[in-house]
């Protein structure tokens, strides 16, 4: 299968939070590039999440610290963790 991704990806396994709805899950960013990020979560999402949905992701665990949220679209849930295309960096 030919890959598809046009911006290499940074492994950094840092924690986050993924923002779906009114729903908020914590777990950890995999990797991450300018267009796109994997996020492993702790718990298994819900079954209402599918792809095409529309979502947002801070880096800081802490809202003190908050410094940048993502709002993205989900591309693809696997066992590995949730696949998003970054829509819109918010500072």
């Amino acid at each position: 299968m030919a890959e598809k991704r046009h911006h290499k990806r940074i492994n950094c396994a840092e924690k986050c939070h993924l923002y779906h709805g009114n729903t908020q899950y914590s777990g950890a960013i995999m990797n991450i590039s300018i267009s796109g990020a994997l996020i492993s979560l702790t718990y298994p999402p819900s079954e209402v999440i599918k792809p095409g949905d529309a979502c947002s992701f801070i880096l800081s665990t802490n809202r003190e610290s908050l410094f940048c949220r993502y709002s993205g679209r989900i591309t693809h849930i696997e066992q590995a963790g949730i696949g998003l295309e970054i829509l819109v960096h918010e500072f």
